[in-house]
């Protein structure tokens, strides 16, 4: 069962017309897009600096929409009951609080430069081997319009609820707290993404750290164990109990005897207070294990047995767009991790590249974008990881990357071409790669570097 219109109403006292008879009326969860949005739900009309949603409403109750969120100002009329309050997104705010303390599950909050949403779907398999119901944040709802929807969507059997929380300037992540009120809050790392908000990249980690800070005096913080972060988040945990997590010995939940098979990795998953457990990831790379950790942490915090987490983590795959290895018809195999990129996560993904075993690797680079002053520099500082990884063949793509390619078009080992728009690479690198060549795809969303892995994935030679 989700929110219905009788616990709208209770919450919200709200102007209502078109109220049913017998005050109630089930409803299938609320949608803001008219264009996701399937019968049964209600519609919210959000309005923005260049939208107004409820120009919307026609072909929300077209669509099947039972109900109507409106601000109170609203003229038109509707066939369905029709709530109007002052403020529709500070109204669905206030509904998901009072929906998640109603519901009362086990709540675990993800934040982090890079790799949130893996933790988020690895804790969810492995919370899943455990209770019932867990409910976790779905594509990108992970801000704050995305987390009441995510909650609001949350059935009332739920058990444990996974919430990703994304952030681009400080107090973000605070906000998102109050409104989901987690127990176990998960920092992955911190890394120079959305720099251009903040001052410093400690101001970055202070901003990531308000998820801890936000934690109840009994709840738990989970953090890398061992990280120029470490320090500054351990600081806003106190005095919460703390679980570090990473391949360090002094990490309280670690890794030990890591083998990296190609396309999978094994290791001994060591728990506070448990027997080591073998794990076998059907992924590879080293930010992968410490992302498993991370989520080994949380559900080993959440009361879940180490047998249960090492299910989860082996029922994982990776997601499109985010590291998954495709065997393309030419022979060449292609690395697609083309949702996003900073600075850690493309160095990560690098170090990944130079551990494959093809016989070429090639690096297919677009720009990683919101980094303000220092974008240029972060660019450059990326050539040393490009020569460790022993790539042959460097495309980079866009204005920052012709910093990089001008850097390494000297070097004697590695041939660098470069290009302006992801576009101009379509039916060009094809003819460049061969059978057997491993190739990474990555840069940020702006870059569409997916239309890249969309042409090299689908050409046969």
């Amino acid at each position: 069962m989700k929110p219905d219109l009788g616990f709208i109403q209770r919450t919200l006292n709200p102007v209502m017309e078109n109220i049913p008879s017998g005050g109630n009326l089930e409803l299938e969860g609320v949608s803001i897009d008219t264009r996701t949005l399937v019968p049964g739900q209600w519609f919210a009309a959000l309005s923005g600096p260049s939208f107004d949603g409820h120009e919307f409403i026609p072909k929300a109750i077209a669509n099947g929409a039972r109900a109507l969120l409106v601000e109170e100002e609203w003229q038109g009329t509707a066939p369905v009951p029709i709530i109007r309050v002052r403020g529709v997104l500070a109204a669905l705010t206030r509904l998901a609080r009072a929906w998640r303390r109603q519901v009362d599950p086990i709540v675990i909050a993800v934040t982090g430069s890079s790799g949130k949403t893996t933790v988020k779907e690895m804790l969810s398999l492995c919370l899943g081997q455990h209770v019932h119901q867990v409910h976790a944040t779905r594509g990108n709802l992970n801000n704050h319009i995305g987390l009441p929807l995510t909650l609001l969507s949350m059935p009332s059997n739920c058990q444990a609820l996974v919430a990703e929380m994304g952030m681009s300037a400080a107090g973000e992540i605070t906000h998102l707290a109050t409104i989901a009120e987690p127990g176990i809050g998960v920092v992955t790392n911190v890394h120079p993404a959305h720099i251009a908000a903040f001052s410093s990249l400690a101001d970055i980690a202070r901003a990531k750290g308000e998820l801890l800070q936000a934690l109840p005096a009994d709840g738990v913080a989970i953090l890398p164990a061992k990280r120029w972060e470490t320090p500054i988040l351990t600081q806003m945990t106190t005095p919460k109990r703390r679980l570090g997590f990473g391949v360090d010995e002094q990490a309280q939940v670690t890794a030990r005897a890591i083998e990296d098979h190609g396309g999978w990795v094994t290791f001994e998953l060591h728990l506070p207070g448990e027997t080591a457990a073998h794990v076998r990831l059907e992924a590879s790379g080293q930010h992968l294990v410490d992302d498993a950790l991370a989520a080994a942490a949380a559900a080993h915090a959440a009361g879940t047995p180490v047998a249960a987490i090492v299910r989860g983590l082996a029922e994982f795959r990776l997601q499109k767009g985010r590291g998954q290895v495709i065997a393309a018809p030419g022979g060449w195999w292609v690395i697609d991790d083309t949702y996003n990129a900073n600075p850690g996560s493309m160095t990560a993904a690098l170090v990944r590249l130079g551990s494959g075993t093809r016989h070429r690797r090639i690096a297919v680079l677009g720009d990683m974008l919101e980094l303000g002053t220092s974008a240029e520099q972060l660019h450059l500082e990326l050539a040393d990881a490009v020569i460790k990884a022993g790539v042959s063949r460097l495309f980079a793509t866009g204005p920052l990357m012709h910093h990089l390619a001008r850097l390494l078009a000297q070097h004697p080992n590695l041939k660098v071409e470069h290009r302006q728009d992801a576009g101009e690479w379509i039916g060009v690198l094809p003819g460049l790669c061969q059978p057997g060549d491993l190739i990474l795809v990555k840069g940020s969303r702006g870059m569409k570097m997916e239309r890249i892995v969309e042409d090299l994935c689908h050409h046969a030679v």
